[in-house]
């Protein structure tokens, strides 16, 4: 990201000296377009990564849960049946 910045102001200082004012907003919007696009992608990983460990467990959880239920279910039979 350094050197493609120091390679934008070069090119902001070349169309400076030859004359292409009007190219120069839109350079300085694509960087900014750019910046925001680069910073929402790092932050959507992170956050969709952390969203999906956290699905994955819920998951995972819920079914240790429902081994649980029916174990139980089947003990409390078996004391039943030992009455």
């Amino acid at each position: 990201m350094f050197l493609i910045g120091i390679v934008g102001l070069i090119m902001l200082f070349w169309f400076a000296l030859v004359g292409l004012w009007k190219l120069i907003p839109w350079l300085i919007l694509a960087v900014i377009v750019t910046n925001i696009i680069s910073l929402f992608l790092d932050h959507f990983v992170w956050v969709a990564i952390i969203v999906g460990a956290l699905i994955f467990f819920y998951i995972v959880g819920s079914r240790e849960e429902k081994k649980e239920q029916k174990s139980a279910t089947i003990d409390g039979d078996f004391e039943e049946i030992k009455k």
